[in-house]
């Protein structure tokens, strides 16, 4: 059995989605999360980047962020709107349902059920299934 050639480490090339994994991969595998503004700035010069790049990106990425942070706050602001509406409508239709059940006469309860059940539909689309 022959012994299998060594890979030659330094004539191996990786694409940029190959590159981008590994390096997270690698920084996820790291214990200390932080890094300085100065430590960005010189790995990005060793990996080739300009600094006037790289400040460019932390601008991207924070405006990016604070988009991210402002949907996610409107999100949460509707899924807990939704849930308030949910029992409202729990409690309102529970006691229209109590209140025709012990009067006589045909059912009725259902028709508000539905009118106000379609409004509780369009708030459960808008907290769990936003549009852009």
């Amino acid at each position: 059995m022959g012994v299998l050639p060594m890979n030659n480490k330094a004539a191996r090339k990786y694409t940029s989605d190959e590159f981008n994994r590994i390096i997270r991969r690698a920084l996820k595998m790291k214990q200390d999360d932080d890094f300085s503004h100065q430590e960005l700035l010189n790995t990005a010069k060793e990996l080739g980047l300009a600094p006037e790049t790289v400040e460019s990106a932390i601008k991207q990425e924070q405006k990016e962020y604070e988009i991210r942070s402002a949907r996610d706050l409107q999100l949460q602001r509707r899924r807990a709107k939704f849930h308030r509406h949910l029992w409202s409508y729990i409690i309102l239709i529970g006691g229209l349902l109590l209140i025709n059940s012990f009067t006589s006469g045909p059912w009725w309860f259902q028709w508000p059920a539905l009118g106000l059940g379609i409004g509780l539909a369009f708030n459960f689309r808008a907290a769990y299934f936003p549009t852009e």
